[in-house]
């Protein structure tokens, strides 16, 4: 009987190793290529909201700026903090709906990205990149 030479132990780690890394690389190039189709509609997308009243409809884009504006002829008439206030509450609407498809359209690459390994999983002691900022030992910040 023969024992296992070192060498061949470690060759076998090095090959689940990089089989390992070759996989994350391959989601890695999957996951730019899927936030490249992703990103190219979030930045055509227009997301609007409308006062009950329907005299003010407001426009953002997928960041939740505001793009337009628009106004019926009644909302005119209205008092100058009036149309401000409901312009203001159609636009923070609108900003909100944005950051809710916003979400929605990058779910597929948040789960993506939580399938993969971090550094750590593959390489111990190495830092994480998805918590490019440890929590802070709590000994240092009372030093």
């Amino acid at each position: 009987m023969t024992d296992p030479s070192p060498g061949r132990d470690m060759d076998e780690v090095n090959r689940q190793l990089r089989a390992e890394v070759h996989r994350a690389m391959d989601a890695y190039e999957d996951q730019i290529a899927r936030l490249a189709e992703i990103r190219g509609h979030l930045d055509t997308v227009r997301i609007q909201a409308r006062s009950v009243d329907g005299q003010v409809e407001v426009s953002v884009d997928s960041a939740g700026i505001v793009v337009e504006i628009e106004l019926q002829q009644a909302a005119l008439r209205e008092k100058p903090n009036a149309l401000a206030r409901k312009i203001t509450e159609v636009a923070r609407e609108a900003a909100r709906y944005a950051e809710k498809y916003r979400i929605e359209a990058l779910a597929p690459i948040t789960e993506i990205v939580g399938a993969m390994p971090d550094l750590p999983d593959l390489i111990p002691g190495a830092p994480s990149l998805r918590e490019p900022f440890p929590p802070e030992d709590p000994e240092e910040s009372t030093s």
